[in-house]
């Protein structure tokens, strides 16, 4: 089955997630299949989404640092997903690896740097 053209990889992802209008929240996981309870969903923001970018795969990604609420619990991040609220909702993503785990302690936070959200159709 042949892919789609960038064209369409660009239009879906700006159709599915809006830079405008936008309601995703980053969810974390300590073990890449389930969320964890130490670190609340850190929203992405109504205008939170950069446009797809014109290449092969397309990618999605923030436009603005993300910073999360504090740990409620020490916790050791190594998975994020996109949801659609800030409680329950639904999963739009699979849990997608960071680049490098992060270990939190009761009352730190993690920063997203802009573009570090990142989706592909893939």
């Amino acid at each position: 089955m042949a892919g789609l053209t960038q064209t369409e990889q660009q239009a879906t992802l700006d159709a599915r997630f809006p830079t405008t209008g936008a309601t995703d929240y980053v969810a974390y996981s300590a073990n890449g299949t389930s969320e964890t309870a130490s670190l609340a969903r850190t929203a992405i923001g109504a205008t939170g989404w950069a446009a797809a970018t014109a290449a092969t795969p397309s990618v999605k990604a923030n436009s603005a640092v993300l910073t999360s609420a504090a740990a409620s619990g020490a916790v050791t991040v190594t998975h994020y997903a996109i949801y659609s609220a800030s409680t329950g909702g639904t999963q739009r993503t699979d849990w997608q690896a960071l680049a490098a785990s992060k270990t939190l302690a009761i009352g730190d936070s993690l920063q997203w740097a802009v573009g570090a959200a990142a989706i592909t159709l893939d």
